[in-house]
């Protein structure tokens, strides 16, 4: 009896430490490094070395979803930081909605990352491979009732359109391009500019506020606290920029924390730092402060109350007293980041 009972409590060890996966990190850190390298085609990282472009990385491809769900799932089962956690279970939740319909997300010249990320070795048989699926992928959305919005469909065609003047793009990846240059011709954009105008947008919207701000309020009560915010300003002169940026590869958010100390984060679309928390504990100037708070109204107005972009310049000078240039550029990076302004929010309540 006794040598049964250890027979099977030994088979019993056996089959759990068999069923045991291990641990696919072993820090924060090593995940963060992880999602660099998947990412490398969205956000290029110091830390990638260049190298051939793997399946992995031709952004949102299948073999791409399973991978980033396989390092997700790895920090769900890590003793984290709460700020940690709340960035986890943010990017968990986003996995449910749209996204990945889109697989080039606009404010990235992603084509110019995959281009630098073959090496030495140039196969562009990967690259062609992502162009097409990119192109079947918008086409499904369509019939989702997903489609890209205006701003993001111009810069897109934009990005073709400087990646057709490298002259050392030649032979079948030109003629792709070219190919997908005259999808993006025909290419019926949605009237709405805002998350709301995507099926499942409107959830979609509240999960990144809720993530941001870190507290749970409706686009409505949140279009109530700011308005009594925003009443109490006194813009007396311009907000002024040295330079507007050309671009959106890094937000303006992101950019107004870039001389703070780094809390590291896991979203390529935050340049992998954890913007609530560094906004949280950084001291604003009155200046950022008022805009901060202009740009939560004019992200709500975008995303919820379905304004147009004529519509938000118009509320972003007015209230700021800036340049018509500055105000369009502001405009486009909420409509290209929803709600990472609202990181600012904890100043705001």
């Amino acid at each position: 009896m006794y040598k049964t009972f250890s027979f099977l409590l030994i088979v019993c060890l056996f089959l759990t430490a068999c069923n045991k996966q291990p641990q696919p990190f072993s820090s924060f850190e090593d995940a963060q490094s992880a999602l660099k390298t998947l990412n490398a085609a969205l956000i290029r990282s110091k830390t990638v070395e260049n190298e051939i472009l793997t399946e992995q990385q031709l952004v949102f491809s299948e073999a791409y979803l399973a991978k980033r769900h396989a390092i997700y799932q790895g920090l769900m089962d890590m003793d984290l930081e709460s700020n940690q956690i709340a960035q986890v279970n943010y990017l968990v939740i986003a996995e449910r909605f749209p996204e990945r319909y889109f697989n080039w997300p606009a404010q990235i010249n992603v084509l110019k990352n995959m281009l630098a990320l073959n090496g030495k070795v140039y196969k562009p048989d990967s690259i062609i491979k992502w162009l097409k699926l990119t192109q079947d992928q918008l086409d499904s959305a369509v019939q989702s009732n997903l489609k890209l919005n205006k701003v993001e469909l111009s810069l897109l065609q934009l990005h073709v359109d400087k990646t057709l003047q490298n002259n050392t793009i030649q032979g079948a990846l030109k003629s792709q391009l070219r190919s997908f240059r005259d999808y993006l011709d025909t290419y019926k954009a949605r009237g709405s500019i805002g998350l709301r105008g995507l099926a499942n947008g409107s959830e979609w919207y509240q999960s990144k506020l809720n993530y941001f701000s870190g507290s749970v309020h409706s686009p409505l009560e949140w279009s109530s606290i700011l308005n009594k915010k925003i009443n109490t300003l006194k813009v007396t002169k311009p907000i002024l920029v040295s330079d507007v940026p050309a671009e959106h590869e890094r937000s303006f958010t992101v950019r107004s924390l870039q001389g703070d100390k780094i809390i590291e984060g896991l979203d390529w679309q935050t340049h992998y730092i954890d913007l609530p928390s560094m906004a949280a504990n950084t001291e604003t100037s009155a200046d950022i402060y008022s805009l901060m708070l202009v740009m939560m109204e004019t992200d709500i107005g975008i995303h919820y109350h379905a304004w147009t972009l004529p519509q938000a310049r118009v509320n972003l000078v007015k209230r700021l007293n800036i340049s018509t240039e500055f105000a369009h550029y502001l405009a486009e990076d909420i409509i290209l980041f929803p709600g990472q302004s609202f990181s600012f929010a904890s100043k705001a309540l």
